[in-house]
């Protein structure tokens, strides 16, 4: 089958993409596409998506396209692909451009062990009776339980930088409050934000379902989970 000349320019793309990739590589002291990773890029693995390396950043999908200006789709993406993480203009090597990417600080499935240059405090995100603990790895958070078309609330304020559906979490918002701290709601039956919106402490983010369920609330200092009850306020 004859290719389209939009295929043929896709296929370009790529190569030039993973090309790019492997020169940054070289750059940075590295013969081999499978070598250090260079400040400000992040490597594609296997199973990796364009949302789940948004969410591991703390970063939007929006943010991710505009930094690497050759994704068009959220389903192009190369393993062993080095996409940027961070803006450009940063300490990063040039763009690679063609994959699914991630970016900086905070980053929500990160194993920095860097503890947090400033402190948080944070109001109670719902009503309802905490069922599961902060316990990982089985738990990075709190389970709480809300009553049927309870309202979520935003534990400190900051800005939406996701919202959407993701596995393991369900319909989720996360809201980053500054460089160094974000909390994610998950398991919500529907937002109450958009994504890139600011957002006071206490406002409502988001609504449990017409039935009793579950939200699960996490607390994240530089990307890595934390115990969210040594940052939440009492309850009277």
């Amino acid at each position: 089958m004859t290719q389209t000349r939009h295929e043929i320019a896709t296929g370009r793309r790529r190569a030039l993409g993973l090309l790019l990739a492997a020169s940054a590589v070289l750059a940075a002291g590295c013969g081999t596409v499978g070598g250090p990773v260079p400040d400000g890029f992040y490597r594609v693995e296997r199973g990796d998506t364009l949302y789940s390396i948004a969410r591991k950043h703390g970063r939007s999908v929006r943010d991710l396209t505009h930094w690497n200006g050759d994704i068009t789709s959220p389903s192009q993406i190369e393993v062993g692909q080095l996409i940027r993480v961070r803006p450009p203009g940063g300490s990063a090597s040039a763009s690679t451009g063609t994959g699914q990417a991630v970016t900086d600080t905070p980053r929500v499935d990160s194993g920095s062990s860097r503890p947090p240059a400033s402190g948080i405090r944070l109001q109670w995100p719902a009503d309802g009776r905490v069922t599961a603990g902060y316990s990982p790895p089985a738990s990075k958070g709190l389970s709480i339980a809300v009553p049927a078309n309870g309202t979520v609330r935003a534990a400190a304020a900051g800005r939406a930088i996701h919202v959407g559906n993701l596995r393991g979490y369900g319909m989720l918002v996360i809201v980053k409050h500054n460089d160094d701290w974000l909390t994610i709601y998950g398991n919500l039956d529907r937002p109450l934000v958009t994504e890139g919106a600011t957002v006071s402490a206490g406002q409502e983010v988001g609504r449990m379902g017409a039935s009793p369920s579950e939200l699960h609330f996490e607390v994240r200092g530089n990307g890595k989970p934390v115990d969210p009850m040594a940052y939440l306020s009492s309850r009277g």
